[in-house]
């Protein structure tokens, strides 16, 4: 199917939808428009390792009743202890594997994400926080490591806005059409490089339109669009909220617009680097630093420069956090506008960290991550390290002008997750601020994605090599 062709269907055919709330709910509205027969289920959501979707519905009905009891839903704790072809890895048995039994772990909804999606319209989701059996969080759980780095924060009289910006290839063909080509031969929605090309967004227009349209709705809001470098590569970036609520809207954000490829019968790839020759796809995180009430923003102030400063020197043991994938680190490469130096710059570019603005409403953009990056993970890291940062009153670094890919007397980020797992094993500072149990699940998930690709493939690479040749 061709994206100048393909149809979108309107939130707006379904019966009685003149009468549905889009978008954040309260649990009243729920209970309201479930009793006018506006709902046909509650899905109950929550991010896995990857950042991706994993989702029970539930009757309605039974959700309303039980919404507040410790144990009413369940799902297997396994579900955490799998890798993204949700193979169960060895070096994983401890996270609810079989050695243990394969127990269940209670999800518990937080009543504050109840909402309506215009790609599931009869069925509201509500994004869930696994729990233990006495009521603890999970503590390596996606949302979980966000949530305590953020206490942290508090705790230093601070908090995070944050706002991502999020790059994808958009294809002609259906995932189904891609997969059964081995994901060869794809039409991409442009033939050409085309930056901020109005022409060449035009074929892409009406599904980009329909991602704007529907993500409005979700009250998901969008700051700005644009065609991006590579062939078919379109970039849609969020308006910044809360980092907790940013990483909630970039989560249902990267659902919705997979969602909305399926149905339309084209696909949306968020790969790191999805070809060797193509441009690299990334997901730029803005952080700004507020005081306790989110209501004054304090970029100007000390704690700012320690903030930013501790994320700097944090950089290279927390990149398996940014780039948590052996594909991830196809991106780094010179004058690729993927950074390869750790350093900071006032509006420069070449660096892994990007100062914006100046005074109060200044800002840093992590350059670093790419677009398969799990957003709870990543802003966790940048709150634990920027919060160590500022515990140790880190001054500001020097700000590095010029093209940082050129230099080479400054630290470089990790160039493959083999690099990237050593030099988060041996950190000391985050296996303190993270927890020795996050610590240990977030190296052993990287290890075992290591372990997969060394021992379960076979790649085209090395049958060009040695078919012939060995």
């Amino acid at each position: 199917m061709s994206l100048t062709s393909t149809s979108f269907e309107s939130p707006a055919v379904v019966p009685g939808v003149n009468r549905l709330t889009y978008g954040p709910m309260s649990l009243e509205q729920l209970r309201s428009e479930a009793a006018a027969g506006l709902v046909d289920g509650v899905m109950l959501i929550t991010p896995d390792n990857s950042g991706r979707c994993l989702a029970e519905r539930v009757p309605t009905e039974r959700f309303l009743k039980e919404y507040d009891t410790l144990g009413a839903f369940k799902v297997p704790l396994m579900l955490w202890g799998v890798d993204i072809e949700q193979n169960v890895r060895a070096g994983l048995d401890h996270v609810g594997g079989m050695g243990g039994g394969a127990p269940d772990v209670p999800l518990f909804p937080d009543l504050t994400t109840i909402r309506r999606l215009p790609w599931l319209p009869n069925t509201p989701v509500v994004i869930c926080d696994p729990m233990l059996p006495d009521g603890s969080p999970l503590a390596f759980a996606p949302r979980q490591i966000l949530k305590r780095q953020l206490e942290r924060l508090e705790l230093l009289g601070a908090t995070i806005q944050a706002a991502t910006e999020l790059e994808f290839y958009l294809f002609d063909e259906s995932y189904e059409a891609a997969w059964n080509a081995d994901h060869r031969g794809l039409t991409a929605a442009s033939r050409y490089h085309a930056a901020y090309d109005a022409v060449a967004a035009i074929k892409a227009e009406p599904f980009v339109n329909e991602v704007i349209r529907q993500m409005d709705l979700a009250g998901i809001q969008i700051e700005g669009y644009a065609h991006e470098y590579g062939f078919g590569q379109q970039e849609i970036n969020l308006s910044h909220a809360g980092a907790l609520e940013m990483a909630d809207r970039h989560f249902l954000y990267k659902f919705g617009v997979k969602s909305i490829a399926a149905r339309a019968g084209v696909s949306a790839s968020f790969m790191a680097k999805w070809a060797i020759d193509r441009d690299g796809s990334s997901c730029h995180l803005h952080t700004s630093l507020w005081d306790i009430t989110g209501t004054r923003s304090i970029g100007d102030q000390k704690e700012f420069d320690g903030y930013v400063a501790g994320v700097a020197r944090g950089m290279a043991d927390a990149t398996l956090m940014y780039a948590p994938n052996l594909n991830s680190y196809r991106r780094f490469q010179a004058h690729s506008f993927a950074p390869t130096a750790i350093a900071v710059g006032d509006e420069n570019r070449t660096c892994s960290l990007r100062l914006i603005g100046s005074g109060p409403s200044r800002r840093v953009e992590n350059r670093v991550p790419g677009a398969d990056v799990n957003p709870y993970v990543a802003l966790g890291a940048m709150a634990a390290s920027g919060a160590s940062g500022i515990e140790a009153a880190l001054a500001m670094p020097p700000l590095e002008t010029g093209d940082m890919y050129t230099r080479t007397d400054v630290p470089t980020l990790a160039t493959s997750l083999p690099v990237a797992l050593d030099q988060f094993a041996q950190s000391l500072e985050l296996r303190e601020s993270l927890g020795a149990e996050v610590h240990r699940h977030l190296l052993t998930v990287g290890r075992e994605e290591e372990l997969a690709f060394l021992t379960e493939t076979v790649t085209d690479w090395e049958k060009r090599r040695l078919f012939e040749r060995a």
